[in-house]
């Protein structure tokens, strides 16, 4: 099923608007170890399904050089380090707060993507868009400090 980008993108923000205030709750009752794993449940649920494509994925890794293995290895990592930032951010202030700080995650986007591949999808609208998001989320936390 192929749906718009722009859709896709809108159901994102919306699933995440449902989460971050159901993640702000449950830290406040269980431990961040606890949110972690209830948000892999549903992962190791549906594996089984997907065992095919999980041993043709890991037959394509091992086939690439070992750089590119490596930054894909990482990837697991990266992302829990992430989740975690969010949920110790959620912890130490609110969802709404730590979510319209961490929407500054694009402006790191196109950072790291010319830091690692070169490419630059910076656009004049891009550009403005992205310091405008720098400066809210510079007015939020001067001003929730």
């Amino acid at each position: 099923m192929q749906i718009p980008w722009y859709i896709a993108a809108l159901g994102a923000a919306i699933t995440w608007g449902v989460y971050y205030p159901l993640v702000d709750m449950a830290l406040k009752r269980i431990s961040l170890y606890s949110v972690i794993l209830l948000s892999m449940i549903p992962v190791f649920m549906v594996m089984p399904f997907f065992i095919k494509t999980l041993s043709d994925d890991f037959d394509t890794v091992r086939s690439l050089p070992t750089s590119e293995q490596w930054v894909i290895a990482s990837l697991g990592l990266i992302g829990l380090f992430g989740e975690v930032m969010v949920y110790l951010a959620i912890t130490g202030k609110n969802a709404t707060l730590a979510s319209l700080i961490e929407m500054t995650y694009p402006v790191f986007v196109v950072f790291f993507a010319y830091v690692f591949y070169r490419q630059m999808h910076v656009t004049p609208s891009v550009f403005i868009g992205g310091l405008m998001v720098l400066t809210g989320a510079g007015l939020i936390i001067y001003h929730n400090q």
